[in-house]
């Protein structure tokens, strides 16, 4: 995991509409904004590297964004014991669409800008 972005995602790794609509949104800020993603799966899966990448988000600032009230990301994390200095629940969506994601973006921006200060 590179640390050059100032500010790290955490996303979910769902597939539930709103986890569909999250990504995309993320997706896209990384072309506008200095962020990284960063997905919980793979440390979900226990892999080692997986695992100590997310143990070395303690000491950085972190967006939490979920896409549905079960709240994996924000789970993952606190297992992880990283406090995030952000939380983000994406409303809920029934499918993908381009106000949606739009309308996510905005959410996420918003939480990018009062983490930068």
């Amino acid at each position: 995991m590179s640390q050059t972005s100032s500010i790290d995602v955490v996303i979910c790794s769902g597939f539930s509409p709103g986890a569909r609509v999250l990504r995309a949104a993320v997706r896209e800020l990384t072309k506008e904004e200095d962020i990284r993603i960063v997905t919980i799966a793979p440390a979900l899966a226990e892999l080692p590297k997986a695992m100590d990448d997310m143990r070395s988000l303690q000491m950085r600032k972190v967006i939490c964004v979920d896409g549905c009230e079960g709240g994996c990301a924000l789970q993952v994390l606190n297992r992880f014991d990283v406090l995030p200095s952000a939380i983000v629940m994406i409303e809920k969506h029934f499918n993908v669409t381009r106000k949606g994601i739009d309308t996510a973006k905005e959410s996420i921006r918003q939480a990018i800008r009062e983490v930068s200060g």
